[in-house]
Parts: structure tokens; sequence; C-alpha cells
């Protein structure tokens, strides 16, 4: 058990990864700064009252960062993407510059270890087509330049998302560019959460590794199958055609064309020797996630 003097500093500490990473850390007995840029808000309030200290700064105010990182022991890292779409798809230099003044702030407060979450298919073939993947990669880069011991984590799908995007369920179907066939793997936010304690708790063990992050790897088709399973109803997969995604978003029809052509490779067998506790799309829906899974239909039966 860490001791409870050590406090890790939690970026994006009021949204899923960040959320969760606090409270695990929490849970595991660790200190958890949690940085938000409104310390008022309801989720902010929350990680008080969870036992965390709420800290105010800004992703982009290197000043914000030094005062929020003094005195901690780590740091756990997530940034909002330059992405077509995204709060930042206007400046495709923010993760980078976001991870930069966070390892430089790391680092000048005398960070022990620092766990940086990225994404998957950084460092593999889709990375020089997909440009969300290249920003990703600069802000990897950033991290590993700030000095700092540091452990990435590339995760996968979100299982969340499934419940909680209007990209993927859509009144009760599966609505997907993905072909049928193509696989998906999946993480769920609380083993990222898992595998960033993992990295605090053993550093010298972690130290340099990057983590490509899956619990499952499915197809559509399989997907919909455990959805109906577990839920008891049937829910179709519908595919659509590339040219309706990319009248929304050209960005996510170029990725998901790219995803059906070449599959993502995964090693859960590795990650399950790190993790035991690595949690299947089935057993997080009939688990954790169950009361999310549980709110999506009653809001698809509340609107029929």
């Amino acid at each position: 058990m860490p001791a409870i003097d050590r406090t890790i500093l939690v970026t994006g500490a009021t949204g899923r990864q960040g959320g969760a990473v606090a409270a695990r850390l929490l849970a595991d007995g660790w200190g958890v700064r949690a940085l938000t840029r409104d310390a008022s808000s309801a989720k902010a309030e929350a990680l008080k009252e969870s036992g965390a200290e709420v800290v105010e700064g800004d992703l982009g105010d290197r000043a914000s960062l030094d005062r929020a990182a003094a005195g901690a022991w780590g740091v756990f890292s997530v940034h909002a993407g330059s992405y077509e779409g995204g709060p930042y798809g206007h400046d495709l230099g923010h993760e980078e510059r976001s991870a930069a003044n966070l390892g430089a702030a790391a680092k000048a407060a005398g960070a022990a270890h620092l766990v940086h979450s990225s994404s998957v298919g950084v460092g593999g073939p889709l990375e020089p087509h997909m440009d969300m993947l290249q920003r990703k990669a600069e802000a990897e880069r950033a991290i590993a330049a700030s000095g700092v011991p540091y452990t990435i984590l590339r995760p996968t799908s979100f299982m969340e998302n499934t419940f909680d995007s209007i990209r993927e369920l859509q009144d009760g179907a599966l609505v997907s560019l993905l072909h049928a066939d193509t696989y998906e793997p999946h993480i769920a936010a609380d083993d990222i959460a898992a595998f960033a304690a993992i990295a605090f708790t053993d550093p010298a063990a972690h130290t340099g590794k990057a983590y490509e992050l899956a619990g499952d790897d499915i197809t559509q088709l399989e997907k919909v199958a455990i959805i109906s399973r577990v839920t008891g109803r049937d829910v179709p997969y519908v595919g659509i055609d590339a040219a309706a995604v990319a009248a929304q978003s050209p960005s996510t029809a170029k990725t998901l064309g790219l995803i059906n052509r070449h599959r993502i490779e995964v090693d859960i067998d590795a990650l399950r020797a790190v993790h035991p506790g690595l949690l299947t799309f089935e057993q997080w829906m009939t688990g954790i996630g169950k009361p999310l899974v549980e709110a999506y239909f009653a809001r698809t039966d509340a609107a029929r």
C-alpha cells in the first residue's frame, strides 16, 4: 500500500479517465490533488467530498501547473485531443504544448513518476495516416523529453462510450461505419485507472513502458450479440457508408475506414498478466458498467 503522504496530481480529474484514476488512487490510499479549471463545479465538489484536494489550473498556463504540481510525488497526464470537432480542433499544437507544460512542471516539482494517457495506434502503421495519432505522438515525445520517469498508457475504444456517445448506439441499434466483421478492441475506464495505479505503485517495473490497453477485442456483430444477451433486447447492427459519416466528420470517416482495413493489434493476455482483473465487455456490462447500460435503455424507452 502506498504511503498516505504521497500525493498524485491528476489532470482531467472531472473527466472520464482522470475521474476514474482519482477514484482508484483514493481507494488505494494515495493523496489525490485534482486539477480542474473550475473548482466550484459539481464534479469538483464531488471530488472534494471523496477526499481529493481540488486545485484550479489550466494546461495552457505553466504557472498554474507549477503551483498544482508543487510537492506532488507523481502526476497523471491526460489531454483533450486536437481533433476535428473537438474543443482544440483549431489548434493542432495544443496537445503537445499541454504535455510539455505539464512535464516541465512535474520536473520542476521533483515528481518521481508520470503516467501519461495517449491513444492506441501511436507508433503503429496507422499513425502516418491519422492526424489525431500524430498529435498524440507529439504529446508522447514531449512527455519523454521532460526528463521525468514515465509510463505511457494507450487506451483503445472506451466501453463506456457504447452507452454514452451519439457515435455508438442510436435508438437501440449499433449504427456504425465499422463493418460487421471488423474487430474493435475495448477498455473500461476503471481498467485504465488500474494500470495507472499499478505504474505508480511500482514505477521501477513500468518506467519507459507503453501499454496498449484493451480488455476485449470483438467484432461489431459480437458486440451487439453481447448487448442483446445481457439486456434481453434485440439490438441490431446497422452498417452505414462512409459518405454518410464524412458529411458530418471527414476525419471520423477516414479513421473508421482505416480500422476496417487494418486490424488494431492488442495483446490482452500480456495485459492480464499485469492486471489480472482486466474486464471483458460483458463483465463490464454486468458489473461496474451496469448503471450506464440501464440508464441508456431507460432514455431510449422514454423517447419512444
